[in-house]
């Protein structure tokens, strides 16, 4: 089939047929309107965006440098080394050389400064995962005078964790999971470009332009069931997805009351933060950079 410029066309959507061409330009349409209509990104800020080297968070920095300027903003990037054996050797290589073909300066931190990795942890590694990716990704930003992180999150996973944080009871933790979270406290601004934007799109986008990417799912990745049943639901529900995710931002955020971890300094509702209690629990070594 043929896009209606005349080219080859890769995929149909939405009724149409695009080629790769113009299937990039419709993507990075809608990064931007996602972008402007959320304000998710604002003109002269720092970002720092997390890449981990797979399809979602290559196809994210890879946008925000086509629009870099457009947006007004400086961006950089930063991976983290979680330590998970081969997995992660190919993802700081990938991510290291996505960087290098984009242009974009990259910054690189390894789990294993703090004493442990991913690796060491036997069960929840999801949740130890996050945290210390959490910590890191916000004390670096805040330390190098970052404005705002941008990860990869798309809306499959956002939707996920909604439908999770709802069955578990614990629906109020899904304000962290907004389109951008203005920073407080010790904590940077948070910010999702990708918020309107589904998995199969940055797919194409990262293919369309032939940009590397990791295709390895990680090895200690969370069973996938609840982004299975997002698929399925909005199979017999067409637009469950963007339903769900402009509902989430109507919602009123609410902001708990923070202090400083007595071991690290860092922002914590207890008195001890997690990622230090972690620290203590799998590390070899107990290290905690001040």
């Amino acid at each position: 089939m043929k896009c209606e410029c005349g080219r080859e066309a890769i995929e149909r959507v939405g009724g149409r047929y695009y080629c790769k061409e113009c299937y990039s330009k419709r993507y990075l349409s809608l990064v931007e309107r996602s972008i402007r209509k959320y304000g998710i990104l604002k003109r002269g800020e720092k970002v720092l965006a997390a890449i981990s080297g797979g399809k979602d968070s290559v196809a994210m920095i890879a946008a925000l440098k086509e629009l870099e300027d457009k947006l007004g903003i400086k961006l950089e990037a930063l991976h983290i080394n979680l330590g998970i054996g081969e997995y992660s050797r190919k993802s700081e290589e990938v991510s290291r050389k996505v960087c290098e073909e984009l242009d974009v300066p990259l910054h690189v931190v390894y789990l294993s400064e703090y004493g442990f990795t991913i690796g060491d942890v036997k069960r929840k590694a999801c949740s130890v995962c996050g945290n210390a990716k959490r910590y890191i990704m916000n004390r670096f930003a805040r330390e190098e005078g970052f404005d705002v992180i941008a990860t990869g999150h798309c809306a499959e996973d956002i939707v996920a964790n909604v439908l999770k944080n709802l069955y578990s009871g614990n629906f109020e933790w899904s304000e962290k999971l907004l389109p951008r979270i203005e920073g407080y406290f010790k904590f940077v601004s948070k910010a999702k470009p990708l918020y309107e934007i589904g998995e199969k799109e940055n797919l194409l986008f990262v293919l369309s332009k032939g940009i590397t990417f990791l295709p390895d799912e990680c090895p200690k990745a969370p069973d996938p069931k609840w982004k299975e049943l997002v698929y399925e639901i909005e199979k017999k529900i067409p637009g469950f997805k963007k339903g769900v995710l402009r509902s989430l931002v109507r919602r009123e955020k609410v902001e708990s009351e923070l202090k400083s971890c007595k071991i690290c300094g860092e922002p914590t509702s207890a008195e001890i933060c997690q990622f230090c209690r972690n620290v203590k629990k799998f590390g070899k070594v107990r290290k905690i950079p001040l």
